[in-house]
């Protein structure tokens, strides 16, 4: 393969050699303005996928193995215990439902996972962690869970509601909807220590969001059933209260280069009713995100080249990227 492309990349320059002795004299010399977009994209098409495999890069924590003891309890199929009636201080009633067990996944096979790595992560930028974090996650989730992970009402610390059936798994023990798993790095960063939940950096999750709703009286916790709170679980419409605005994207409109600049790995992908994460890889932005259909093609849901993604993602509906992070410090390399 190497070879093949090393004979095409040769042809393409002997062409252009060819070309440019062919051109009359006052036209030779550096390309500018569209001639030199043109190349640079034809450049990116060569060496940046637009899809990308877990296995075609590098990771910075190694994906916990799969064995069938912890297969037997970790998987797809399992069903979330029943609660009869539940009941919160601001109900009036009991609502009923299954409720997810994120958290056992999360203590017994992800943190004994990423525990040789604390270190490392520790005095990583904290974007850099929380990119490391994301990419983990993901596909630890798709190695016991499934490649499509989604679960209605769940995320890894089990802060959602009990769930009725009628949603997409809502009755399953393991899963993560699409607030759930956007904002799961950011639990997990704080739970391991990387993230201070009282600083704006864990403002996407429940920790840091809570603190906020706390200190801010215009900051509210929402999105429960029948109207209620929700333990401080981020749903898609709490996180348009908090954190940064970096960029919108108009409904129907690719992303400018110019936009793309504004964004790094740690921003979240909002638009009504759905979300996702930007993540780093060999330096290129790429898109994850759980239900949806942006990453799925051909039932793989792999990493989307970001560009791509946001133009799919915003199609029929304005979307906007949010921050919480501390900006990134482009003289370290990034953690992929």
């Amino acid at each position: 393969m190497k070879k093949i492309l090393s004979m095409f990349l040769f042809v393409v320059f002997m062409v252009s050699c060819s070309e440019s002795l062919l051109m009359p004299e006052e036209n030779t010399g550096t390309i500018t303005g569209s001639d030199q977009e043109a190349v640079q994209e034809k450049i990116s098409l060569l060496t940046t996928p637009k899809r990308i495999a877990f296995d075609a890069f590098a990771r910075a924590i190694s994906i916990p193995e799969v064995t069938p003891a912890l297969k037997a309890v970790f998987n797809d199929t399992a069903t979330g215990d029943y609660i009869a009636e539940y009941t919160q201080p601001d109900m009036t009633d009991t609502l009923d439902g299954f409720v997810t067990d994120n958290s056992a996944f999360y203590t017994q096979v992800l943190e004994p996972a990423i525990a040789p790595y604390l270190d490392s992560l520790k005095i990583l930028q904290k974007y850099q962690a929380v990119n490391a974090l994301s990419l983990f996650i993901y596909e630890s989730y798709q190695d016991f869970i499934g490649l499509s992970f989604y679960r209605w009402g769940g995320d890894i610390t089990d802060h959602d509601q009990p769930q009725t059936l009628g949603h997409t798994r809502s009755d399953k023990r393991y899963g993560m909807d699409c607030s759930g798993f956007g904002v799961s790095p950011f639990e997990a960063a704080v739970l391991l220590g990387i993230l201070d939940s009282t600083d704006t950096e864990s403002a996407f999750s429940w920790f840091g969001f809570r603190h906020i709703c706390q200190t801010d009286e215009a900051v509210s916790d929402g999105g429960g059933r029948n109207g209620s709170t929700n333990n401080f679980r981020l749903e898609v419409s709490d996180m348009t209260k908090v954190g940064e605005l970096i960029t919108t994207i108009s409904s129907g409109a690719r992303p400018t280069d110019a936009q793309m600049d504004l964004m790094q790995a740690g921003d979240v992908v909002i638009k009504s009713g759905h979300m996702g994460i930007l993540v780093e890889i060999n330096e290129e932005l790429y898109f994850l995100e759980s239900g949806g259909s942006t990453v799925d093609e051909e039932g793989l849901y792999t990493p989307y080249l970001a560009i791509d993604a946001l133009e799919d993602f915003a199609g029929s509906r304005t979307t906007t990227i949010r921050r919480c992070l501390p900006n990134k410090e482009t003289s370290s390399s990034i953690a992929h």
